[in-house]
């Protein structure tokens, strides 16, 4: 396809609720959404970078500069390039898996529109309905933190995933699977822990729980390895796997029983399709992971979700449990409670509403931008 435009818009939408993480408390959330347009199509996708530079080093702002800069003009200066040949077309720009993620992603819903197939069918799924877990984030008190996950379900989610972190873990941990027996629990670290820290985690061990995800930072994997190696529970990865080379290094020490894949953190869809294949061959376990996107996102992590070996609850939950509006309709909703599906239309299927707070925006086109 020869791409004609390229269109970048920063947009804040309010939260339902604040969410609090081991950074820090958040009541609104700003995202980049990305246009593609070619052959009379446009594709959307949202990039999955945050606005501060905690969880990667890409953030919203970022992404805004290497895409305007670097990654677009390519794009519009090559003669056919689609989602299967866009990495290559930018292998000089080392790094930003956000910023690439994101036009990749784009390019993707565009060509599903241009083929009049839903995006999940484009990347190997089907229409299929999807389980959905729950995020709760860290909490002034415990009894908030239960009431949090009561709400959760009580509306259908599947399982739930608590964030922990140094002094807030094995209390609160224990106290909801205490509450809620049958629920399934991961406990997401966010890398808040360290190699010092491997004994106290393999406590968690008596607190029966589906997974710990991403316990140590990026670069610690041989303590991940050893953790595992010491504990029944499976170790999740998250930030430690950035490419289906790094998820191949970690199957081969064993650092992990199960991956959460995001399409950001891993630079785009089709490196999530890799990556899940491998998992299915070596029988890992996957799950589509988010970061409190906003519409298009959604959509879009719905449509991966669908694939064969994501036999686990993903986050890609109805939009009402996230935000007031997230800019995106229709929005996504239960299909029954605890079920999500793709829509049957092109692509991903959904359209923004032009109704949340545009701080920024710019085209970018073959004759110049503006």
């Amino acid at each position: 396809m020869n791409v004609d435009r390229v269109a970048l818009r920063l947009v804040t939408a309010r939260l339902a609720r604040p969410f609090e993480n081991r950074w820090q408390r958040y009541h609104t959330w700003t995202k980049l959404i990305v246009e593609v347009d070619a052959e009379g199509g446009t594709g959307r996708a949202e990039c999955t970078a945050m606005e501060t530079p905690f969880y990667n080093y890409e953030t919203i702002v970022t992404a805004w500069y290497v895409i305007e800069e670097y990654l677009g003009p390519m794009l519009l200066a090559a003669d056919d390039c689609g989602p299967h040949s866009c990495m290559r077309l930018w292998r000089e720009v080392n790094g930003h898996e956000e910023a690439k993620g994101a036009l990749e992603t784009a390019l993707w819903d565009l060509q599903a529109r241009l083929h009049g197939r839903p995006l999940c069918e484009e990347l190997g799924g089907s229409v299929r309905p999807v389980p959905v877990g729950a995020t709760a984030g860290i909490e002034p008190t415990i009894d908030e933190l239960l009431e949090n996950v009561a709400n959760a379900a009580r509306t259908g989610y599947q399982r739930v995933r608590l964030k922990i972190q140094p002094g807030w873990d094995t209390d609160p941990v224990r106290e909801v699977r205490a509450a809620f027996p049958e629920l399934p629990v991961i406990a997401d670290a966010n890398a808040a822990y360290d190699e010092s820290h491997v004994e106290h985690l393999t406590t968690l061990d008596e607190l029966g729980l589906l997974a710990l995800e991403q316990p140590f930072p990026r670069h610690s994997l041989p303590a991940t390895a050893e953790l595992q190696h010491r504990m029944e529970t499976a170790v999740c990865l998250d930030e430690q796997v950035h490419s289906l080379r790094e998820t191949q290094e970690a199957a081969r020490l064993g650092a992990c029983r199960m991956v959460n894949i995001k399409t950001g953190r891993v630079g785009g869809l089709g490196e999530s399709v890799r990556i899940h294949d491998f998992c299915a061959g070596e029988g890992i376990p996957t799950f589509v992971g988010g970061k409190w996107d906003q519409g298009i996102g959604r959509w879009t992590n719905l449509a991966l979700a669908t694939l064969p070996n994501m036999t686990l609850a993903s986050d890609v939950g109805p939009s009402d449990t996230y935000y007031d509006d997230d800019g995106a309709w229709p929005r996504l909703a239960f299909h029954e409670p605890g079920w999500v599906r793709p829509l049957p239309g092109p692509g991903t299927g959904a359209e923004p509403t032009g109704t949340l707070k545009v701080e920024r925006e710019k085209e970018l086109t073959k004759g110049g931008d503006h």
